[in-house]
C-alpha cells in the first residue's frame, strides 16, 4: 500500500492542484489529509464556500483510483462537518473523526482534537486528560465558538466549556476500542505528539500533545499522521518523522508554495520506503 500523507493545506489552490498531480503520477492507494482543509482566518463566509474546491479537486483524486481519507483541523469551521458527513455517505471520502475505515487490509482511524492554545476559536480544543486540562494560560482574545447560524459566540466560561468535553485521552482509548488490530493501525491525529521535536513552533514552544505521546507509546499503531504546526520542521534541522518503537510518526509541515506531503509504503503490516516532498530521509536514528 502506498499512502501520501498531508495536512494544513487550507486555502492554497496551488497546493490543492499539486495533491492531484502526485496521485496521478505516484498513483497511491491512500490520501491521507489530516486535517486544517479551509481558509484560514476566513471561518465563515470564506469556509463555507472554499467546499466546492475541496469537491471538485477529492473527485479528481477520486477518477485516479485513490482513497481519500480525511479529517477536520482546528481552524476548520465545525458547521462544515454535515457537509464533510455528506460526502463521506456519497463515497467521496472517508470522514472518520473517531471512526474506522477498513481500506486494502488496514484500519485507518482519526482523532481530531488539540490541547488549548492562545487563539480564539476553540471548538476543536479538550483537555489532556481528567488530571490535566491543560488551559492555555495566554488567550490573545476572547475565547468563541460559531453557532448554528454560522456566526462567532463568545464562550462565557472557558474553564467550564473544557472540562465539559471528552478530553484527548478519552477520545483515543475510546477510539482505539474500535479498532480490531492496533499494530496495523493508520492514525490520523491533528495534533502531533509532544516529546518527538514534531511540534515546535517558531518561537521555540513545543507544543505537542502528552496524551498522543503517551498512546502512541502504550498501544503502538503502525502508524501515525499529524499536521498543525506548520514551521515545525523548519525549526528542528528538517525533523518530519519519528520512530517511536513500533510506530512511525509522520509531521510534514506545510509552509511556501510547494506542498509538503509523505510518501508511506506498506508492505505485509510493515514499513518499507517513506519520504518527504521538501525535506530528507530524516528518521532518529
Amino acid at each position: 500500500m502506498k499512502i501520501i500523507a498531508t495536512s494544513d493545506v487550507h486555502q492554497m489552490i496551488s497546493k490543492w492542484k499539486d495533491l492531484v498531480k502526485v496521485c496521478k503520477k505516484e498513483k497511491p492507494d491512500v490520501v491521507a489529509i489530516a486535517g486544517d482543509n479551509f481558509p484560514k482566518d476566513t471561518y465563515i463566509t470564506g469556509q463555507m464556500s472554499f467546499m466546492p474546491h475541496l469537491v471538485k479537486y477529492a473527485n479528481i483524486i477520486k477518477e485516479e483510483g485513490t482513497e481519500i481519507v480525511i479529517i477536520l483541523g482546528n481552524d476548520d469551521n465545525q458547521n462544515l462537518i454535515p457537509l464533510m458527513e455528506q460526502e463521506h455517505n456519497n463515497g467521496l471520502w472517508h470522514y472518520i473523526p473517531e471512526k474506522v475505515a477498513n481500506i486494502k487490509g488496514y484500519e485507518f482511524v482519526a482523532m481530531p482534537w488539540v490541547p488549548d492554545y492562545p487563539f480564539g476559536y476553540k471548538y476543536w480544543c479538550r483537555g489532556e486528560s481528567r488530571n490535566n486540562y491543560r488551559i492555555d494560560p495566554q488567550q490573545f482574545t476572547d475565547p468563541v465558538l460559531i453557532n448554528t447560524d454560522n456566526k462567532f459566540e463568545i464562550i462565557k466560561d472557558y474553564k467550564a466549556y473544557i472540562r465539559s468535553k471528552k478530553t484527548i485521552q478519552q477520545s483515543l482509548e475510546e477510539t482505539a476500542k474500535l479498532v480490531k488490530d492496533i499494530g496495523k493501525s493508520i492514525w490520523l491525529i491533528h495534533c502531533p505528539p509532544s516529546g518527538m521535536d514534531l511540534d515546535i513552533c517558531s518561537h521555540g514552544a513545543r507544543v505537542g500533545s502528552y496524551e498522543v505521546l503517551k498512546f502512541i507509546q502504550e498501544q503502538q499503531p503502525l502508524l501515525t499522521i499529524h499536521g498543525h504546526i506548520h514551521e515545525s520542521p523548519q525549526y528542528n534541522n528538517y525533523k518530519w518523522c519519528y520512530q517511536e518503537g513500533n510506530t512511525l510518526c509522520v509531521q510534514g509541515g506545510q509552509l511556501g508554495f510547494d506542498l509538503h506531503y509523505a510518501t508511506i509504503e506498506i508492505d505485509n503490516g510493515k514499513i518499507i520506503k517513506k519520504g518527504h516532498s521538501i525535506y530528507h530521509d530524516y528518521l532518529n536514528e
